[in-house]
């Protein structure tokens, strides 16, 4: 087997615009040098250079011609790119927006990356109040409900590489005992739930997507408040849309390949500022 070439190492400076930008992306408000180096714990100075740079290449811009800063156009064209190498992305559309029209909920989809879930597409619904997740975030699949919905149907091997995987790269505390519990709920009745408000006993649900092999690829998810659990409730027109993408799948399965198929789940990680251990 061949070795793979050393990577070269990435210069402190470089370092810091990356750190800059996904402090940037990760943070709901706005934020101006002082408090992103705070938070990075450098010196105002070599997180003005970072912003600089960041903004002239359009990464970010200025909030309302303040010395504060948001994501610029740059970052959303990177994430539309993205997206649009899944064919899943432009196929499933019709599909969600049956499901949005139907339930008056937002229906999306999230494809498998690696030990991610990342959100394709999705379809907002009339009577929508409770999910706006962006296109092309990517999480661990343990945290959102399609992620869990895709999780739940992978085998025991792949659940326990799984839980090595966030162990290591993921390190916050993970109720495993309460997370399999979950897990095994949904494969009992073929997809995961997510109760929305204590009490009341509605939840939204995902639905895996699988290809022709049976291996899980995706999952839809329906968030608003469709299904309520032991109730008995007819499901079988909503899974009915997910078998109908199931069988565009199957009909081309190359063309539905990941592009990321060829990477070792393993060796796509992302940093999130969570992870960072305490300076």
């Amino acid at each position: 087997m061949t070795a793979r070439p050393p990577r070269l190492a990435i210069n402190s400076s470089a370092t810091h615009v990356f750190e800059a930008l996904r402090m940037v992306a990760e943070t709901g408000e706005p934020l101006g040098v002082s408090e992103i180096g705070r938070r990075l714990d450098l010196p105002a100075s070599t997180v003005y250079r970072a912003l600089i740079t960041l903004e002239e290449s359009d990464y970010i811009v200025r909030f309302q011609n303040m010395p504060r800063y948001e994501l610029g156009p740059m970052p959303r064209l990177l994430n539309r790119a993205l997206v649009h190498r899944f064919r899943l992305h432009a196929a499933s559309r019709p599909y969600l927006r049956d499901l949005a029209e139907t339930t008056g909920e937002t229906a999306s989809i999230s494809v498998r990356l690696g030990w991610y879930g990342l959100r394709l597409a999705g379809v907002y619904g009339h009577s929508d109040i409770y999910h706006r997740d962006r296109l092309g975030e990517a999480v661990p699949l343990h945290l959102t409900l399609p992620g869990r919905g895709i999780l739940a149907f992978l085998d025991d091997a792949a659940m326990t590489a799984y839980c090595a995987f966030v162990t290591a790269h993921h390190p916050a505390d993970v109720d495993w005992p309460a997370l399999s519990a979950l897990l095994e709920r949904a494969r009992d009745i073929g997809f995961e739930h997510e109760e929305l408000a204590p009490g009341l006993g509605q939840s939204a649900l995902a639905m895996p997507v699988r290809e022709p092999g049976g291996q899980v690829i995706a999952a839809i998810a329906i968030s608003g408040p469709i299904y309520t659990p032991g109730s008995g409730q007819n499901c079988d027109a909503w899974l009915a849309v997910r078998d109908a993408l199931e069988a565009d799948i199957a009909g081309d399965p190359a063309a539905f390949r990941s592009p990321f198929a060829h990477l070792a789940a393993d060796d796509i990680v992302i940093a999130f500022e969570r992870d960072a251990a305490p300076r």
